[in-house]
């Protein structure tokens, strides 16, 4: 029972880290899409006046590198689960 309980609670939790990556490259993504395209619409700053700039591409791609970190320890554990199976038959 035990047993059975935690191969599935693994298998839950593999496919919660793909999707989760997956959530977090196409929000990466729609978020970078949209702030662009928001900051391209604002004036210029005159001269002598602060202008700010966020860090849009940074945040992209931070978000992108940690859906495909998580999307990588998901596809990680699929293939342990594969060899674990495979060497306790």
């Amino acid at each position: 029972m035990r047993r059975k309980f935690t191969y599935f609670a693994l298998i839950a939790l593999q496919w919660f880290l793909i999707i989760w990556g997956l959530f977090l490259i196409a929000v990466a993504l729609h978020r970078y899409s949209f702030e662009t395209h928001y900051f391209a619409s604002l004036p210029e700053a005159l001269a002598g006046e602060a202008s700010y700039s966020p860090p849009v591409v940074q945040r992209m791609l931070t978000s992108v590198v940690t859906g495909l970190v998580a999307m990588g320890l998901g596809a990680a554990l699929f293939y342990l689960r594969r060899l674990f199976l495979r060497h306790s038959t």
